[in-house]
């Protein structure tokens, strides 16, 4: 006894020895990373990836673990995708007073938020954390995000005001001449047209573009080509750009087209169609496919000009650029299939690398837990199939007299009693299909379809539930509501929003709604949101209260 205690003691002794020897060597290498990943971003991605998260044993190396391979990722021009961690990080950093790492890691969230398509989100993000950032560079990194997030969310307004605070934060020249141009474009891209060339004349009466570099103040005045032009100033415009852009032979390809393409344009929009064809002829429009934002407007201003001379779109030029935006679209999918397979390929390297270091541990305790498993999921199934079937007797029972009912309903229509069943018949009606769906099995779905057939004449309907008859039963259980809903909003909403207002009239869950409709639980919960905006309702507001109040007050 004493020898098998002593041995268990001696594993038990080397194991820890062995974890903390790992745990000892990932500390190292995070350290190193995080030292190499401003300057030199690949060599620290790079060790990071050698790094099993699960050795690291506290939260400041796991926060700071998952923090270093966010920016290692962003510097090596990888997609966040796989840092789900970060909120984690900047909960850590939030909870410890770490001001400086809690805003990286929350700027962070919101590049990946905004990557994947959620600006809102992303610009929410920012917006919280600004209000509690001292640290001055830090607050002017945020700022800049929110400028470029809102001009790319079309939130004009918000992007002047980030635009004027980072105008009046700052003493560079090139900086300036920047901002006074975002400041110009928000207005611009509201239809200030005037406006935004008011704010750019303002700042060449400063002499502000004559102090910065060529490069910077080209950008600027080329904005300021494309104001003038919408603003009915079309030779001005003109000739800005050729003051730019005097000499081709000296421009790379890109900018040529750029030029050739904004000469066109002006052209056109001063009445000079001829001289606007030309230009547009001279450009080989095939090779402009992968510079797809000029390949589209070169074509819509062939169809524009076409259109004026003839008074007829080129079809056959709208299937060209049609074909291309497929083709793109496609090829952003693949790309997007191509990161999550390089996701799993990291996320299996991981789990292989924790195997291997864990595998002591493992041979020991993995009959025990494999034992254990077995049996509790034994004991699961064995519980789950006893009450599945259970529940179908329940079932069974529950529909021959639902039947019983319907029949002694239809029998008694014309008397007052038989109103009254008719009412409870539906009442039960409506209890039968929260039952079922609450328990979305296969049995159930049969059971359902065989309720909403139910004197149907053989003319049998594939879907869950008859909603023209579910309407109808609505309307008898509570007052009219489904013919008054039709009355009070016609046309506002479509059939799957509509079901999902009768069903959260009668009481249904999330859960049994989903079953009833055919869609998943993010979907409902996605289309009372859009019921809400319809409505005018605050977001988890109450959708029922307030058609409710509607159908009193009319």
């Amino acid at each position: 006894m004493n020898i098998i205690k002593g041995s268990i003691f001696f594993f038990l002794l080397a194991w820890i020895s062995l974890f903390a020897v790992s745990c000892s060597k990932s500390a190292q290498k995070l350290e190193t990373a995080s030292h190499l990943v401003k300057e030199r971003p690949d060599s620290a991605y790079v060790i990071l990836r050698d790094i099993d998260y699960y050795s690291l044993d506290s939260d400041s190396l796991r926060a700071k673990y998952i923090l270093t391979r966010a920016i290692a990722n962003t510097r090596v021009g990888r997609s966040l995708i796989t840092d789900t961690l970060l909120n984690n990080a900047a909960s850590y950093y939030f909870s410890v007073g770490d001001t400086t790492n809690w805003v990286l890691s929350s700027q962070l969230i919101a590049d990946y938020e905004y990557s994947r398509g959620n600006a809102d989100g992303a610009i929410e993000q920012l917006k919280l954390i600004k209000s509690n950032i001292k640290h001055p560079e830090l607050l002017w990194d945020t700022y800049i995000n929110l400028l470029k997030m809102s001009l790319n969310n079309q939130a004009y307004s918000d992007a002047y005001e980030y635009a004027d605070w980072l105008l009046n934060h700052t003493d560079k020249a090139d900086q300036k001449l920047t901002y006074y141009t975002a400041k110009a474009a928000s207005q611009y891209m509201q239809g200030n047209h005037r406006r935004a060339v008011e704010i750019m004349d303002s700042v060449i009466s400063t002499g502000l573009p004559e102090s910065v570099e060529k490069s910077v103040s080209d950008e600027f005045f080329l904005e300021y080509a494309e104001m003038l032009n919408n603003n009915g100033q079309s030779q001005k415009a003109i000739d800005i750009l050729l003051s730019i852009y005097p000499d081709d032979s000296k421009l790379n390809d890109e900018d040529k087209l750029y030029k050739k393409l904004s000469y066109a344009l002006y052209l056109a929009n001063l009445g000079e169609t001829r001289k606007a064809n030309e230009v547009i002829d001279g450009i080989n429009h095939t090779a402009t496919k992968e510079y797809f934002e000029m390949y589209s407007s070169i074509a819509m201003l062939k169809a524009a000009l076409q259109y004026k001379e003839t008074g007829k779109l080129p079809t056959e030029l709208m299937h060209e650029v049609s074909k291309n935006i497929d083709f793109n679209h496609r090829l952003a999918q693949y790309d997007r299939q191509t990161a999550m397979e390089s996701v799993l390929e990291l996320s299996e390297d991981n789990y292989n690398l924790t195997l291997q270091r864990q595998r002591l541990l493992l041979i020991l305790s993995g009959i025990i837990i494999a034992l254990l498993i077995t049996g509790i999921f034994t004991y699961i199934l064995l519980t789950r199939r006893k009450q599945k079937i259970i529940e179908a007797e329940e079932r069974a029972e529950t529909l021959q007299q639902m039947l019983k009912e319907s029949r002694v309903a239809e029998n008694n229509t014309e008397d007052t009693v038989g109103t009254t069943r008719l009412k409870s018949t539906l009442l039960s009606h409506i209890g039968i299909f929260k039952t079922f769906a609450a328990s979305p099995s296969q049995q159930s779905k049969e059971a359902l379809k065989k309720i909403s057939n139910i004197g149907k004449n053989g003319n049998v309907s594939d879907s869950l539930v008859n909603w023209t008859d579910f309407f109808s039963l609505i309307d008898n259980l509570y007052e009219g509501f489904y013919s008054k809903l039709i009355k009070l909003y016609p046309e506002t909403f479509n059939d799957k929003e509509l079901q999902i207002i009768v069903l959260l009239k009668a009481d249904f869950s999330t859960k049994e709604i989903s079953v009833l409709t055919e869609q998943s639980s993010a979907t409902i919960y996605t289309r009372k949101s859009v019921i809400r905006k319809k409505l005018g309702v605050p977001e988890n507001g109450d959708i029922i209260n307030l058609i409710d109040e509607k159908f009193v007050s009319v």
